[in-house]
């Protein structure tokens, strides 16, 4: 079940996504450190969030010209699509709580105004598009709750590989050779272990307040469109990729 079933509404806000994503992304690898922005997990993260919506607009596309416009509108597996959500979140709440106060440059040159738009754009608008996205389109209450485990895998590896590379690369510019002060060995030495335990918890507590927030919205949604719930087919939590499919 969805808040808004207006395919086209789904499609403007999905060609609006990829294009913003688009424009940002470009701008961030164009940078003086070019594809090393990809050791970042922001860039990461909005490149997971452009192919979504990439996939997603072609995906609504077609089902306008098939199906019409009212409707519940494409999406990806519930619980795949909800993660690339909760990864972009990540770099949201991490940027604007840890780094953004700091002198904090992805660019590594300072910039100039067309990146400090695009800093904007990475850390903040992507990730208000995509959970945007995920409120009003992605059909909710077909989550399980130990998906919150399963989606602290790609966190874990990355963590593993900034570690590895950090030992095996060449610094990411001048001696740096962490992408965030926080997880920097060569700055505060045996305590990123406490970090690592500490971002992890949070990390699954966000996980957990996501699924939460889902159910929460699935159940407002079945006491207040009882009409609409009925005409729902039945999903198991436990079984979203069956349902989705």
């Amino acid at each position: 079940m969805t808040l808004v079933a207006d395919r086209v509404f789904a499609l403007v806000w999905r060609i609006i996504g990829l294009a913003v994503g688009i424009a940002g992304c470009a701008v961030m690898f164009s940078t003086a450190m070019g594809r090393m922005m990809l050791v970042y997990f922001t860039m990461q993260t909005n490149l997971f969030i452009v192919a979504l919506f990439a996939v997603l607009t072609v995906m609504t596309a077609v089902q306008i010209a098939r199906e019409g416009r009212r409707g519940e509108a494409a999406h990806l597996n519930c619980s795949f699509q909800l993660a690339l959500t909760f990864y972009i979140t990540i770099t949201f709440v991490v940027y604007w709580a840890l780094l953004s106060w700091q002198n904090f440059d992805m660019s590594a040159s300072g910039g100039g105004k067309a990146f400090v738009a695009a800093n904007y754009i990475v850390h903040g608008v992507v990730p208000a598009l995509a959970i945007v996205d995920w409120v009003l389109f992605l059909p909710h209450g077909r989550v399980a709750r130990s998906a919150a485990w399963a989606w602290l895998i790609y966190p874990a590896i990355y963590a593993v590989f900034i570690f590895v590379r950090a030992e095996v690369a060449a610094p990411l510019y001048g001696t740096t050779r962490y992408p965030y002060p926080f997880v920097d060995v060569d700055i505060i030495g045996a305590w990123v272990a406490a970090v690592v335990v500490v971002m992890a918890a949070a990390f699954y507590g966000l996980g957990r307040l996501y699924i939460f927030l889902d159910g929460k919205t699935a159940s407002r949604l079945l006491r207040s469109v009882p009409a609409y719930a009925r005409a729902q087919r039945p999903c198991a939590k436990d079984s979203d990729a069956a349902a989705d499919g």
